[in-house]
């Protein structure tokens, strides 16, 4: 895979920071109505010119743009030099958006707005011809015949295998490295429930819960061998379970507590 390769020069990671902040605030300010879509190349080329994880960071929040990222799309950050604070506040902030939308959609309130304001596909190999890393909207916040609240990606399972099998991170690479194909390793993970789902264990409806599998865990399994396949396979699974379980959470009007 062709890597961006780029000298780095200190100071330009604030630049680069300031420099997105600000485009973003004069073009949120052009449009109240309307959120402006920041492509993921601009997280790219600031890791690529060695902006600091704190001021990428920075940059996403001040974007309030949340990308619908697979298992392998971090791996593929990563690849690119995308530090690991970094994919962890990418995955965050889409796991966070899944559980708002879940809750709004099975309380029965519409989210509404443009297709914006939802978590937005993308091509990350399109950065290797002169793309953006951004995949086309057609489907953004549109249900899909009731069966996902409105903005989960339709690569994200209707619903969890929670009768199947525990499965763990530790699982899928102690399956990888034992020498099974990634097809039976998928063929498991659509079988099996993600054991834990978070790290926290919040009373309130409202709390935000902290996913378990991080960005960066995505990128370590990749490391150590996990096809990309079973990366897509173990994210579509965990988000399908995480909405699941914000379903009964909010159905019951408690938060519950930590999966295991």
């Amino acid at each position: 895979m062709h890597l961006i390769n780029a000298q780095r020069r200190p100071g330009v990671g604030l630049a680069i920071a300031t420099m997105i902040i600000g485009s973003i605030v004069l073009a949120g300010c052009a449009s109240l109505s309307s959120r402006p879509v920041t492509p993921i190349s601009t997280i790219t080329e600031a890791a690529a010119n060695g902006a600091s994880s704190d001021a990428i960071i920075a940059g996403i929040r001040n974007a309030k743009t949340t990308y619908a990222l697979r298992g392998s799309d971090f791996a593929k950050l990563d690849e690119r030099g995308v530090p690991g604070p970094v994919l962890d506040e990418l995955q965050q902030r889409f796991f966070g958006d899944v559980q708002l939308f879940t809750e709004r959609w099975y309380m029965g309130r519409s989210a509404g707005g443009p297709t914006s304001i939802y978590p937005q596909p993308v091509d990350l190999d399109s950065l290797d011809t002169g793309g953006n890393g951004m995949a086309p909207t057609t489907d953004v916040g549109r249900m899909t015949h009731g069966t996902r609240p409105p903005g989960v990606p339709t690569w994200v399972p209707p619903y969890p295998a929670v009768a199947g099998e525990p499965i763990t991170t530790d699982d899928v690479l102690a399956m990888s490295k034992s020498g099974q194909s990634a097809e039976e390793i998928v063929e498991k993970i659509r079988k099996s429930r993600v054991a834990v789902l978070y790290t926290d264990s919040p009373d309130a409806i409202s709390l935000r819960r902290t996913a378990a599998i991080t960005g960066s865990v995505y990128a370590d399994l990749a490391k150590q061998g996990v096809a990309h396949e079973v990366l897509d396979a173990l994210q579509a699974s965990y988000l399908a379970s995480h909405v699941e379980f914000t379903r009964k959470s909010t159905s019951v009007g408690t938060g519950g507590g930590v999966q295991r």
